[in-house]
């Protein structure tokens, strides 16, 4: 499957032709992953490399200092890469074809995040959070319920809000880590019982705060539901 990146524009200083089948490729890969309600990783990748092009196409010279990092390693203690760098910067006349085809692009892009953001937008507005119980004075920790209406199961994640600052931006990080889930039968025990079960199988939390992020909404779970209800419970929680 062809995947939507900055080396495709990039490329397109030397040969525009494959660049433009690999950027129409690549958009109809994620229309047709959009139109079967399948979200990620495929929305955030072109989230990530519309705002990239947008952040480019107003600095030159960023690009430049884009195109003369050459990658050499993988610093694994950090997880990141180790970039060296080189005198390789385009001629003016080939940036001119990068930007050239940045702006031929970007239509075409904006279009298909779009139908991405249409199916996000839909998701986010059919999912409710609701408190389980009497929430303690802590809450950023303890646990919430997703269901997975496709497959009839509920799913139990523990979660922890913590501050993070990136640049000297400070923002709000969720971690969560799965916890069990069950079949929904006929008969499925409340909130409230689930909420009082977990107490008791995990005695280090005696009071949690429980949240239930109830949806109707019968898309992917792993690729729709799940990553939409964790974005809207962060901003619950922040807020």
């Amino acid at each position: 499957m062809e995947h939507l990146d900055l080396n495709i524009f990039i490329t397109s200083a030397d040969d525009a032709e494959l660049a433009e089948y690999k950027l129409l490729a690549a958009l109809k890969n994620y229309k047709e992953e959009f139109h079967k309600y399948r979200l990620y990783p495929f929305f955030g990748e072109i989230v990530e490399v519309s705002n990239q092009l947008h952040q480019l196409i107003n600095s030159k010279e960023e690009f430049n200092k884009l195109r003369s990092k050459k990658i050499t390693g993988i610093d694994l203690e950090n997880q990141q890469l180790i970039y060296e760098y080189t005198e390789e910067n385009l001629s003016e006349e080939k940036i001119s074809r990068v930007f050239s085809f940045i702006e031929w692009a970007l239509p075409k892009i904006k279009e298909t995040l779009e139908e991405g953001a249409a199916v996000y937008d839909f998701v986010e507005n059919n999912i409710e959070i609701k408190e389980i119980g009497l929430l303690p004075i802590y809450k950023d920790e303890g646990y919430f319920f997703v269901r997975d209406n496709r497959e009839r199961m509920l799913y139990i994640y523990k979660f922890s809000m913590a501050k993070v600052v990136n640049s000297n931006v400070p923002f709000q990080s969720l971690k969560t880590n799965f916890v069990e889930a069950f079949k929904e039968e006929a008969t499925v025990a409340p909130p409230e019982a689930i909420k009082l079960e977990l107490i008791k199988k995990y005695p280090e939390l005696p009071n949690p705060a429980t949240y239930n992020l109830d949806t109707d909404v019968d898309f992917p779970f792993n690729e729709t539901v799940l990553p939409v209800a964790k974005r809207k419970f962060i901003r619950f929680l922040a807020a």
